[in-house]
Formats: structure tokens, C-alpha cells, sequence
């Protein structure tokens, strides 16, 4: 069984770190907002008007198996760290089937960080993920990690 491509150039720093499926079951994706571009709407008032704030997109029937709910506050934490976010109850996201067993999929979006105006600031989503680089083209894979999720 393949778990991930054997041809990627993974680093060996204490910040990237892998976790397993056993104790972090849910997938975890980044994306991007049509209301930001990458990092730097952040700084302009009337695009952070259209987007306040971080949250994290968890599947309806995982938000009530965790008692979380729509508003609410949900933390998500990698086998390198942990961020938390408003959560954002959805009917979007379902889960995966992988070798025949659902598996959780929730995401954030990835605009937010450390600097920005006044109340815009938010986690980083590479706070979460490790340092995997695409063997041809060297671009990081800053797009999904394994996380567990729970109710903050």
C-alpha cells in the first residue's frame, strides 16, 4: 500500500513532521477564497470586509459527532501544531471513501497569518502542514495534512 508518492523530496527538520492515520484520522485541505488573493488582501479593509475572519469548514454530521457547532469554536492540531478557527458548518464537504472506510475531509482557507490590519489577523494553515516538495517542479505541498479535530 502506497501512502504517499515515494519520489517526494521530504526535509528532516523538527517542523516537518508526519502524523498517522491512527491519531490523525481526518484530512485536512487548504484553499483559497475568490474574496482574498494569497496573503497580502489581508491589508486592505475593504476586502476584509467580504472576509472578516479564519474558519474552519467541518461536514455537518462531523461537526455533531464532535459538538460542534455552526459559530462556534473549533481547533485543529497536526502532528506539528495547532490552530484555532470560528467553525463553519457545511453541507459541502462529505466524506471520502478510502479501502472501503469513510474518512473525514474539512478545510480552511489559507489567507490568514501573523500580520495584517487591525482584527485580520489569523493562523497560519502552515502552521499545520510539514515541508514535502513535488520531485519535478520543487514546489511545496502546503495543501493537505492529516489533523485531528476537536470542539475548543
Amino acid at each position: 500500500e502506497v501512502t504517499s508518492n515515494p519520489a517526494s523530496k521530504k526535509f528532516k527538520s523538527d517542523k516537518d513532521v508526519y502524523g498517522k492515520a491512527d491519531e490523525y484520522p481526518i484530512v485536512c485541505m487548504t484553499y483559497r477564497l475568490t474574496e482574498m488573493y494569497h496573503y497580502w488582501t489581508k491589508h486592505i479593509d475593504r476586502l476584509n470586509q467580504l472576509q472578516p475572519g479564519f474558519f474552519v469548514e467541518i461536514p455537518e454530521e462531523l461537526a455533531r459527532e464532535k459538538g460542534i457547532s455552526n459559530g462556534g469554536r473549533a481547533r485543529v492540531t497536526s502532528a506539528r501544531g495547532s490552530i484555532e478557527g470560528v467553525a463553519m458548518v457545511t453541507k459541502r464537504l462529505r466524506p471520502m471513501q478510502i479501502n472501503g472506510k469513510p474518512v473525514w475531509q474539512i478545510g480552511f482557507p489559507l489567507h490568514w497569518g501573523y500580520e495584517a490590519t487591525a482584527d485580520h489577523t489569523g493562523p497560519l494553515a502552515n502552521f499545520l502542514t510539514p515541508s514535502a516538495m513535488d520531485p519535478n517542479t520543487w514546489t511545496p505541498e502546503f495543501k493537505t495534512v492529516l489533523v485531528k479535530l476537536e470542539k475548543a
